[in-house]
């Protein structure tokens, strides 16, 4: 591979369906190890884990704790992973202004406890953050898989972990699509961006499970993120 390209791992939102993600990495892990992780919404908590140098074993442990799921303990959660990782400059998270309805790429040093609460705290169920005299909430809102923002660091080569390629309610999607066609956020794919996409084929579960942790969901879920993954190797995501 060039010197020039530059390899990302992106994590979507998706709630407690972040579990997925923990099993699609652990089939990814072996052959794939990015220049840079970048997540959004429980995205970010797993992105966190992941550049801090959590072992796959590490990470899926962190899903089986039921406090992983108390929405109500989030800070305390994101401290200690905090604590216990410590992620580099090649990190990213991706938060929104809730006022503005722009998204914003935090990074590296600069990011704290506070920036990880404001990219999970979805609207009506968690509270937005204050942070630097603007108020955030949840970095998935405009667009749930921020391969724009791995793009916009200067990724060439992206491995996209798709949690959430669906709404989980029927009723609702019409009206995610609609506020996504005025508020969402995406930017113009450059020529020589390669991204593979790896996404459930169909939504992980309702609502409530999005929101609720079970032990028997999340150890499916893992399951089914490795299976997702487990036939993807870096030769096979991008050309040589």
């Amino acid at each position: 591979m060039s010197d020039s390209r530059k390899t990302a791992l992106v994590l979507s939102g998706g709630g407690m369906f972040g579990a997925w993600q923990a099993g699609a990495w652990r089939a990814l892990a072996a052959g794939f190890q990015p220049d840079l992780v970048v997540g959004a919404s429980v995205g970010s908590l797993n992105g966190y884990a992941i550049a801090g140098g959590a072992s796959p074993e590490d990470l899926a442990e962190f899903w089986r704790h039921p406090e992983t799921g108390e929405l109500r303990r989030l800070p305390e959660t994101i401290r200690g992973l905090m604590n216990r990782y410590r992620a580099p400059e090649n990190y990213a998270a991706v938060l929104t202004d809730a006022v503005r309805m722009k998204p914003k790429i935090f990074s590296g040093g600069e990011v704290t406890w506070r920036h990880l609460a404001a990219s999970c705290a979805v609207p009506l169920v968690l509270p937005p953050y204050r942070i630097g005299g603007r108020w955030y909430c949840d970095g998935g809102l405009l667009n749930p898989l921020p391969v724009w923002a791995a793009i916009e660091l200067g990724a060439t080569q992206i491995v996209a972990l798709n949690a959430l390629p669906q709404i989980p309610v029927r009723w609702l999607k019409p009206l995610a699509a609609g506020f996504r066609r005025v508020a969402g956020y995406d930017l113009p794919r450059p020529e020589g961006i390669e991204v593979r996409t790896i996404e459930t084929a169909e939504p992980l579960g309702s609502l409530r499970d999005s929101l609720c942790w079970k032990r028997e969901n999340i150890e499916r879920w893992m399951e089914q993120g490795f299976a997702a993954a487990k036939d993807i190797s870096l030769g096979k995501c991008f050309r040589r």
